[in-house]
């Protein structure tokens, strides 16, 4: 084990030790006591899954388990006001005596109705729970009766594709890049995703791996996305959105699950989960194990015996799927992309309401091809491991979290050097777990480690006017990519504090201040974030919020420190090329001295990059009419991002300044007459075969050696507005309709990159439709059945990232859900995508998108 890697996870190791003897001798509180209860169908006498339970004013709830259970610790002695609210039922409110370290008991049956919308409580927007009408941002929640509905799929992404102002593409099976209003990219890390408090992102690239998840969908128990910038509570990254995902715990879910699922694509799917309390209610526990698997994924191959289309000697281009796409080097592994996976937890619960948790789980992946900067991408095998341990109290707790990456592990032998790192030509010569770059066939390998220590507490004054959240975190992070990514391993610490003050300064009138400080050894740079906000609520039911926000985005470090072949040009076909045509017309060989060789493109970090920024303003609406019916909310915004980050370019490194092509062709055909008459013919063989994309590469290095270079830059200043309009309707109870619309616009105010260079405009697409929609419908009755119908619609776009740059077609798609409750203990399902089969590809350079249908049962006892 590495030195420093031994020392962080002692280091870890003994935060878990001092938080479990902070729990072991924390000393109960005064003043709280505890419920528990069931809640039923008052018609059928059935327990009722997944209902929300909060305690008005104390800012906690759960959600109730299988058997219609809950139990909440914490609770403020006295007369308490319990919420419950579920999709399909009328919300209640039930009062009850909560004694000093006693336990109050509740038996809740809810009516047939439905639920007010505006009661939803979210978290994520202000890092305290507030009603969704009153929360300071545009959030988006998605409840655990969805992801029941829906988690058969397996893909967290496809849950808010249907949100207004979420963009969502995907190519394959896994590979998703979500983002929020504007400039969506693959590898996309502009949205924060945090499991429990754990960035689960790739270390090296900082984007999202959704196969890391060691989980199943309908175990996360609730999703809160929060469009627009979130440093000022969450730092870098939370630059366009924060997705944070709560798991429940082991009480809210006790009993046993067993999944199993199967259809299109040669999808299979298992999943086995056990939680329970002891009979003290002093210990929870849960643990799970799954496996999924799909033999056809929508990846094909693109070498040139797989082209569609024309594909000319001397092109670096072929015709696949739909339009020129760069060929690749290496054909994707057909064998089935799988995922096991598993994870385990113990909860301690304590008399005075706090807890402590600790529990650790891993991810094992295999063959999945993402779309990348630099060409596919295809993950032979990586092990995602990761592990947590929390105390948490009602105005303290401290978390220490480790998640890791590993695809480093090579079989065999792994050829030749081509020009950075080892090949993998032909695949069965290099296997294990790491990845091949499919364009090049160059081997890449990655191992990185983060770990994150945190401390937050809270107060409030008696009469809760006046809150505030302080805390400091520190995190390590270490990447190491075996010198085939990056020259030498890079290690960095980031150090924060943070904090919101909020006040009531008039029943109807709310403001909210928050700051946070952050400090990177990697770039040597501190970060100021700042967050304003005020919410004005006429009355219950409708709120007002006017907000001031801050973000910013370091570059990662692909973008600092990359080094590997992107692809090569064969520029030795186009003197073939040359050469027959003159042989043709000469009537004999003709042998000129060019010696031109398949050359390779690198791609190469920018260690000059400056911090992306974001300042934006947004105004917002959200209410609820006709008697909690109707919810519907108005968000309008405009940001203006300085130093923006670009995808991998030509030309724009001034390490690596562009070069004419032409000085290719050795000086002897300047010297020669019967050479200098040929010379205008190589010339334009030259500028005629190669797409502009690749001309703009070239360059001369400082060692007189020419090339081919794409690089990353700041561009400037760019602007972006938007409108998002999001309506949903409850006609009848268990029945919900919901429409959406977001329009989105941008202007590029300042091209100039890094070292001056100016960036062309057309290179500088959002990857972001300027008009969509979602229409869905609903039926929910828990116990019996369930229907979803949901229809996405969004227009063509221009699309830009890395070698990938073209047009992607308008589309229109129809999703479908259904469920039965067949007995007590079973429930059938079905998920199907595409339902119409459309061939639909949502980013230039990913996999045409088809149907898949899911079927299968779910056992709970």
């Amino acid at each position: 084990m590495d030195t420093h890697l031994g020392s962080r996870l002692s280091f870890l190791l003994g935060c878990a030790f001092a938080l479990s003897l902070l729990a072991v001798t924390s000393s109960p509180a005064h003043g709280q006591g505890r419920v528990v209860g069931t809640v039923t169908d008052a018609e059928t006498n059935e327990p009722v899954a997944g209902v929300q339970v909060t305690v008005e004013g104390a800012g906690i709830g759960t959600v109730t388990g299988q058997e219609g259970t809950f139990s909440i610790d914490n609770v403020p002695a006295g007369t308490r006001t319990l919420d419950f609210t579920i999709l399909g039922f009328e919300s209640r409110s039930e009062t009850v005596s909560v004694a000093e370290g006693g336990t109050t008991r509740v038996e809740v049956a809810l009516e047939p109705g439905f639920i007010e919308m505006g009661e939803i409580t979210t978290e994520a927007a202000s890092r305290t729970p507030s009603r969704i009408v009153e929360a300071p941002a545009a959030v988006s929640v998605i409840g655990p009766e969805e992801l029941e509905r829906q988690g058969a799929h397996g893909q967290l992404p496809e849950l808010f594709k249907d949100e207004p102002g979420i963009d969502v593409v995907q190519s394959g099976i896994q590979d998703f890049n979500i983002n929020a209003r504007g400039y969506n990219s693959s590898l996309n890390r502009r949205v924060l995703v945090l499991q429990d408090g754990i960035d689960r992102s790739v270390g090296f690239l900082q984007a999202q791996e959704w196969t890391a998840l060691s989980m199943p969908l309908e175990d996360l128990g609730k999703l809160e996305f929060v469009r627009g910038p979130g440093s000022a509570l969450y730092g870098a990254n939370a630059f366009s959105g924060v997705l944070t995902i709560s798991t429940p715990d082991p009480a809210a879910i006790a009993g046993t699950k067993l999944a199993f699922s199967g259809g299109q694509r040669e999808t299979g799917r298992f999943d086995l989960r056990h939680a329970g309390v002891t009979e003290n209610r002093d210990w929870g526990y849960k643990a799970n194990v799954g496996y999924w698997a799909v033999g056809n994924s929508f990846s094909e191959s693109r070498t040139r015996a797989d082209a569609r289309g024309p594909c000319p000697p001397g092109q670096s281009a072929c015709i696949f799927d739909y339009g020129p796409l760069p060929v690749e080097a290496v054909e994707v592994n057909d064998d089935p992309v799988q995922s096991w996976y598993g994870s385990a937890r113990v909860d301690r619960y304590f008399g005075d309401g706090s807890s402590w948790t600790a529990e650790a789980g891993n991810t094992h992946t295999d063959n999945g091809v993402f779309v990348t900067g630099i060409g596919r991408v295809q993950v032979n095998g990586a092990h995602r491991p990761w592990a947590r341990t929390e105390y948490a109290s009602e105005r303290f707790n401290v978390m220490a979290w480790y998640s890791g990456r590993r695809a480093t592990e090579v079989e065999g032998d792994p050829g030749p050097i081509t020009v950075i790192g080892n090949a993998c030509i032909p695949r069965e010569e290099c296997e294990g777990n790491n990845q091949t770059s499919l364009q090049s066939g160059a081997l890449l390998l990655e191992s990185s480690d983060l770990y994150h220590v945190e401390a937050q507490g809270n107060w409030q004054t008696s009469d809760g006017d006046f809150v505030a959240v302080a805390g400091a975190s520190n995190r390590w992070i270490s990447v190491d990519t075996k010198e085939t990514l990056m020259e030498e391993e890079k290690d960095d610490t980031i150090t924060s504090v943070f904090g919101q003050l909020e006040y009531q300064f008039h029943p109807k009138l709310r403001g909210i201040v928050s700051g946070r400080f952050d400090h990177f050894t990697v770039i040597d740079e501190d970060k100021v974030s700042p967050k304003a906000a005020l919410v004005f609520t006429p009355n219950e039911d409708h709120a007002f919020r006017a907000t001031f926000n801050q973000a910013f985005q370091t570059p990662n470090y692909s973008e600092l420190f990359l080094r590997v072949a992107a692809g090569a040009v064969p520029l030795n076909l186009i003197e073939q090329g040359v050469e027959a045509a003159l042989s043709q017309q000469a009537g004999m060989p003709v042998d000129l001295p060019l010696n031109f060789q398949p050359t390779p493109v690198i791609a190469r970090g920018n260690d000059d990059l400056e911090v992306e920024e974001l300042t934006g303003w947004e105004i917002g609406w959200k209410g609820t009419m006709a008697n909690g019916r109707v919810y519907a909310t108005v968000d309008a915004y405009y940001n203006e991002i300085d130093n923006f980050v670009t995808d991998l370019l030509p030309g724009v490194n001034p390490d690596f300044p562009q070069a004419n092509i032409v000085e290719l062709i050795p000086d002897v055909f300047d010297q020669v007459p019967q050479l200098r008459a040929v010379k205008p013919i190589v010339a334009a063989a030259l500028l005629d075969n190669l797409p502009p994309f690749v001309l703009q590469s070239f360059t001369i290095g400082p060692d007189g050696e020419p090339g081919f270079v794409i690089s990353y830059t700041n561009a400037g200043e760019v602007a972006e507005q938007g409108v998002e309009f999001g309506i949903t309707f409850v006609p009848r109870p268990r029945w919900e309709i919901s429409a959406n619309y977001t329009f989105f616009d941008f202007e590029i105010e300042d091209r100039r990159g890094t070292g001056g260079v100016v960036v062309d405009v057309e290179e500088l697409r959002p990857n972001t439709p300027e008009h969509k929609g979602n229409l869905s419908i609903a039926y929910n009755d828990p116990g019996n059945y369930s229907f979803g119908l949901r229809v996405h619609a969004q227009e063509e776009m221009d699309w830009a990232a890395g070698v990938f740059a073209g047009e992607v077609p308008g589309f229109v798609t129809l999703d479908l859900d259904a469920g039965w409750q067949a007995t007590d203990t079973t429930r059938l399902h079905l998920v199907w995508s595409n339902v119409l089969d459309k061939e639909v590809h949502q980013l230039y350079g990913g996999s045409v998108l088809g149907s898949r249908a899911i079927g299968g049962a779910t056992f709970t006892f």
